[in-house]
This record gives C-alpha cells, structure tokens and sequence, in this order.
C-alpha cells in the first residue's frame, strides 16, 4: 500500500492513497491531490505505476520545480521514506510493501571546521514553547505498544518532525562507543542513491550535540545560504538525551530549499530529543524489565519449539557444511538448512523468525517445508527458486496469522559452476571466491506475503571450482555491544576477508564466532543471530 503524508495547510496530518496510475499533484482542482499555493504550478508533477510495481515521480515543467530528497529531479524513481517538495509543500511518500532502507553514514563529509561564514546558532536548553508545539510534542510517537522498541519509536517521531519542520531530509542515530560513532536507528532520504549523488552532511555539526551537549541550527538568514560549501547549507541538529546523558542526535536538513530553519523550530528540536531520548531510554528499559519477570519462561517455550523444528545441516563428499545460532535474549526463531539434491548440488535456506512467538516460528517452519517440498518435487526450482517463492508468497499473504519473516535461499549447482538465489527480505550471501575477495549477492525482494501479487526474480552467478558460501540472519550485525554499537556489515566483513578464514565451514563459522565474541564481550544480543556456511572441498 502506498500513499503520500503531508500536513495540510490548517497543520493537520493527511494521508491520500495513490489510488490511479497516474497520480498528479498541482493547483488544479482536477488534480488527484490538488494543493492551494501560488508556488505550486496547475500540474506540478505527476506519480506513476510501473509495471514493476515501482513508482516513478516526473516534474511536469513546473515554474519552481519538483525536489526528491533535496535534490531537483526531473523523473526519478521513489523509495520508501522519500521526501518530495513541490513549493513550499513537503510529502513523503510512504510504501508499506517494502521494509525501511537501512543507511549508512558515508554521506557525512569529514570536515574539520564548523561550517564557515553562516552563524551558527547555538543552544543548550529550550527557551520556549508554543501551545501548538507542546501538542505536537505530545502526539509524536502516537500510540505505540507496550513492548515498542527503540526504532520504532523513532521512525514514528522522525516521519512527524520531517513534515512539521518542511525538513528534506532526517536522520535520528544514537552515539556509538568512539566520539564520533553513530547508529543510525532511522532516516529519511538520507540513502544514497544508485547516481551516487547526495548531497554531504558536514561532520562537525553532526556531532555538535555529542561533541559539546549543544542544539544548533545555520545559517541565520537565508542571506548566508552559500550552496558552494559542500554540504548541505541549512539545517538543524539536537541532542537525544536521557537522565542527563547525551545518548543520540536528531538530525534535519534543507539541502534545496530557499529557507532557513527558524529559532523556534532550533527551540522545538531541542525539546523533542529530551523527549525522544526519555522514550528510548525508557523504552529499552521496560523491555528488559519485562524480559526478566515474564521472559525467562516464555523464551523457554519457544526455544524449545525453535529446537525440535530444526534440522542438523547435511554434509557430502564435495562440500562441508556448518551453522550456529547466537541465541537472543529477548527474541528467538531462527532457521537454517542445507537441502542436498545430489553431491553436486544443494539449496541454503536461513529464515529469520525471530521477534513473533509461536506464529512466527510456525511460518519460518512452513516457509522452510515448503522449499524443501519444492525442491523434492521439481530439481529446476534448485536454480530457478523465483516461481517458487511467488507460489509461497500467496500462501503467506492469505494467511491470517501472516508475520514477518524473511528469507534467504541460495541454490548451487556445483557441477556447472553457478548458483542462484533470492533475498526474500533476508540479508544477502556472502561469496568467498578465494583467499581476501569476498561478494555480496545483493538483492532487493520482499518479505513474503507483503504482496500477494509480487513477482520474485532469480539471480545467478558463476562460482569458482572452490568457494565458500555464508548466509546469515539480521540478528547477527545487529547485534549490539554493552556500548550500544552494532556488530554491523564492517566487522563480518572484515572477518572473512582474512586470508585465513578461506578454510573448512567449521573454520569460517568460528572465525565469524570470533569476532561476533570480541565485539560482544559481555552483552547478550536482543535477538537471535544464525549463521549458515557451505564450502566447497
């Protein structure tokens, strides 16, 4: 389902579903979304269905232009969290089929010196507020479960603030162990596009809140926009904090826009990181809290199902096979199996079940059954798993007892020297081609049962005589240690990109164990954290 937020023009919050194939925004009344501005043209710009299911924005020659995640555009394709201006209107684009984009923070310049020549704005506490800001305040999180973690509590507040402040973009990150480490929890339209164009964040200002406990905001006036600094010339920058730690930063920016953020909307900021980070703080809190009086026995329970449902990887003469579960406190449900077709050939599954109790490791096993069932069928689904996952994607959809539970498979065929897989939501592979090269087998799929009418697509790849072969599920980089730093794609990475982790699966397993162990130390991850390893003799 996807559909455009935006505030309308009483400050309301307002939803419009993209109900037409062509979905035009403008001035005209006969617009699918018409918006009263004398900056917005008749037809501003239109939203088109693509075959694909994708959704494509066009500017329609409008007299002051169409932006997509502070960039101008003239057609570009949406992603999830996209924020759009058109005017002085700020929409984003919201899909519910497609899960959050994760973001990593190479946009941020590693400048040394605070932004030059535009006044900085600096505070340490919130002056004042207005009445409509103390209600906005209250409401920025909406009704969120008793058990809510700490990224979902951000995700609703930041998509609010965006729109409340006409941001561009936006990012909320907590401090990770060294002075200038973040983890990102949320963003919007902070995703580096495939053109690889984004405009940079300067560091120095990023880390103002960390680095000297303050909020602050640039320029003053619009006078001091100066585009040629590099990074984006208007934004504004507040701390997370919690019983009087800095434990975060919220982050907005206008790297197109003509206006400056205000003073009220620095005073704003400020107030809504305390009351973020209280949320957070609180929430992480009350979810171990609740682990230590109700969950010791219901993750029994589930454990000991997650237990008698899984299957000990298969060996054979031509490849070695190993997994191991990094069992979570507080989530569990992880599967991983090895299906042999002959010596030559087999198919790698690893479903993350975690997080949903009985009914999400009741699907992960259906899904796993199902693969298995296919492969036993028809050989050809070995190489060609797509079809397979569309007839499983149905299922799941029409499922009452639908969750969320991604999947990776990977069939190879040893003989022919390729392999094929799809990212059904899951992370993707890792090749190990030979000693030091390590392949990411990327693939953007759905989750299934998102969308009952989504087509899977199979991706192959040739694979050298030796290889090695690691799936694994989320909980594995997300990890976090007592610091709250993410084990993250870097460390696995790093790990097997030694030259002597290019050995046995067993040896590949306890080289990943390794390291996942020296960055843990003593902290016990939240959720479940399953590795697959499949190597060629």
């Amino acid at each position: 389902m996807a559909y455009l937020r935006y505030l309308d023009h009483t400050g309301q919050l307002q939803t419009r579903m993209l109900d037409a194939d062509q979905f035009v925004v403008g001035r005209a009344e006969t617009c699918q979304l018409p918006i009263e501005s004398d900056m917005i043209s008749r037809e501003h710009m239109r939203i088109d269905l693509e075959g694909d299911g994708r959704f494509r924005i066009r500017d329609l020659g409008s007299r002051n232009k169409t932006f997509v995640n502070g960039e101008q555009i003239r057609e570009t394709l949406l992603t999830p969290g996209a924020i759009i201006r058109v005017g002085d209107d700020v929409l984003e684009f919201v899909d519910d089929s497609a899960g959050p984009e994760k973001v990593n923070l190479e946009f941020i310049t590693p400048d040394r010196s605070e932004p030059p020549d535009c006044e900085w704005i600096k505070t340490k506490s919130t002056l004042s507020l207005t009445v409509t800001q103390l209600e906005q305040l209250s409401q920025l999180v909406g009704d969120q479960p008793l058990t809510a973690r700490a990224e979902d509590i951000a995700d609703a507040a930041l998509s609010q603030i965006v729109l409340e402040m006409q941001a561009e973009r936006g990012l909320i990150a907590l401090r990770g162990q060294g002075k200038t480490e973040l983890h990102p929890l949320c963003h919007r339209a902070l995703k580096r596009p495939q053109s690889g164009s984004l405009t940079p964040v300067s560091q120095s200002f990023l880390f103002a809140p960390i680095l000297q406990r303050v909020a602050g905001r640039y320029p003053q006036s619009a006078g001091q926009m100066d585009a040629k600094l590099g990074y984006a010339a208007c934004a504004v920058v507040a701390p997370l904090t919690f019983r009087g730690d800095v434990v975060g930063v919220l982050y907005l920016d206008r790297p197109s826009a003509k206006r400056v953020f205000t003073g009220a909307a620095l005073q704003y900021c400020a107030a809504a990181g305390a009351h973020l980070g209280a949320l957070i703080g609180e929430s992480t809190r009350k979810l171990a809290r609740l682990a230590g009086r109700e969950g010791a026995t219901w993750m029994g329970t589930i454990r000991r199902l997650q237990a008698a449902l899984s299957h000990p990887v298969a060996s054979s003469d031509a490849f070695g096979a190993a997994s191991r579960c990094f069992a979570g406190r507080l989530r569990c449900g992880d599967f991983a199996t090895v299906v042999p077709i002959d010596e030559q050939r087999c198919g790698l599954i690893v479903i993350d079940g975690g997080g949903h109790g009985i009914t999400g490791i009741a699907q992960a096993s259906a899904i796993r059954s199902a693969i298995e069932t296919s492969l036993a069928v028809s050989e050809d689904a070995l190489m060609d798993p797509a079809p397979m996952f569309n007839a499983i994607n149905g299922q799941v959809a029409a499922s009452g007892a639908r969750q969320i539970t991604p999947c990776t498979f990977v069939g190879i065929d040893m003989s022919s020297g390729k392999a094929a897989y799809v990212n059904a939501g899951g992370m993707p592979p890792l090749l190990m081609v030979s000693p030091g090269r390590l392949v990411t087998l990327d693939q953007v799929s759905l989750v299934p049962g998102v969308d009952k009418d989504y087509v899977y697509q199979t991706t192959r790849v040739d694979v050298p005589e030796v290889f090695r072969v690691v799936c694994y599920a989320g909980g594995l980089t997300e990890s976090t240690s007592a610091a709250g730093e993410p084990f993250g794609d870097h460390r696995l990475h790093e790990a097997l990109l030694d030259r002597e982790a290019f050995a046995s699966a067993h040896d590949v397993l306890a080289k990943i164990a390794d390291a996942w162990t020296k960055h843990m130390a003593t902290a016990q991850p939240a959720d479940d954290a399953m590795v697959l390893v499949v190597a060629r003799r």
